[in-house]
């Protein structure tokens, strides 16, 4: 997987080992950028490193 990637919430959830309500409550919350396409969120692959890297 490329750091540009764009994956959905279900995708994000199977990447980070948890719910894809989990993952939501993390965008909500601004833990995880995202950006919403239609009524579906999106996340970059980028930002998930990102997520990793401020919270080790």
């Amino acid at each position: 997987m490329k750091n540009d990637e764009i994956l959905t919430v279900k995708e994000t959830a199977v990447l980070l080992k948890t719910t894809r309500q989990q993952v939501r409550k993390m965008i909500a919350n601004e833990e995880l950028p995202a950006v919403k396409v239609g009524r579906e969120w999106r996340v970059l692959k980028a930002g998930i490193m990102e997520f990793f890297e401020m919270n080790l």
